[in-house]
């Protein structure tokens, strides 16, 4: 045999199983890059619900406050309406016996004056 010959089949042998090394090595790494990608795609997917899920939590605790703020604020509208419809009936009802008062004084003034002028005795 020759010995150059020779050198140039175990070289090439050597480079097949090179290459064929190569693209085990290769195959791994796009299978790993392959996996990490998937698993950031489902740690996005994570994420995202549990942010979606945050935000529906605030808006929800947001909202009732404010339902009851609302509640609060319609009470108090009720009892300024009660205490100024209280208010308004004691006015009316100041109104009422001032009018009778002036009504009696003038039933007094009237009687004086169909009675006439009272003379001491």
């Amino acid at each position: 045999m020759n010995p150059t010959h020779n050198q140039g089949g175990e070289n090439a042998s050597f480079q097949s199983k090179d290459l064929f090394t190569n693209c085990l090595q290769a195959k791994r790494d796009l299978e790993m890059a392959i996996g990490s990608i998937i698993k950031a795609g489902q740690e996005i997917k994570a994420n995202s619900k549990e942010v979606k899920f945050q935000i529906h939590s605030c808006i929800s605790r947001h909202l009732e406050c404010l339902r009851s703020r609302e509640v609060y604020l319609l009470e108090q509208i009720d009892l300024v309406e009660q205490l100024k419809e209280e208010a308004l009936q004691q006015q009316i009802q100041q109104l009422y016996w001032v009018r009778q008062l002036l009504w009696s004084h003038r039933d007094v003034q009237h009687r004086n004056r169909l009675l006439g002028p009272t003379r001491p005795y």
